[in-house]
């Protein structure tokens, strides 16, 4: 719910009209239903739509670990020395200057942190990202 809230609370209008469309299409309802729909009635049908498209989750956790584990990400980064904007990396960042050992041990030292749930999302976030992160899967707790 928490996602949800942010997600209606700062995106802009592409994105909105995006999830809306999805909305109408995956609970089979009028686009201009969802549309004015009150906001807490949005939050519910997003939380509980398990059909949306990848953008769309892609978007609603990017947002999610931002506003509520922003710490671990500027953690994470500053352990890299990732020129970053509060947890936004840079632009002209050259990832191929990040290692597979620097990234892990950055990793390791997130999961021993004080926020272990955050860590774990986040670096499971990246590992689903591929490229430079794609080590961190070693390091990650294995679940049952």
């Amino acid at each position: 719910m928490a996602v949800c809230q942010t997600f209606w609370a700062e995106s802009k209008g592409a994105e909105k009209q995006f999830l809306i469309a999805s909305l109408a299409k995956a609970n089979k309802l009028r686009e201009v239903f969802v549309r004015k729909a009150p906001i807490e009635r949005l939050v519910n049908w997003t939380a509980a739509t398990q059909s949306l498209p990848d953008p769309i989750v892609d978007d609603l956790l990017k947002k999610y670990l931002l506003h509520e584990h922003r710490a671990v990400i500027v953690s994470f980064l500053d352990l890299l020395n990732v020129p970053h904007s509060e947890g936004m990396i840079e632009e002209n960042f050259d990832y191929a200057s990040l290692t597979n050992e620097r990234v892990q041990e950055a990793a390791r030292s997130l999961l021993a942190s004080a926020d272990r749930i955050g860590s774990e999302l986040y670096l499971k976030y990246l590992v689903l990202q591929g490229g430079p992160w794609a080590g961190i899967e070693e390091v990650l707790p294995t679940t049952e």
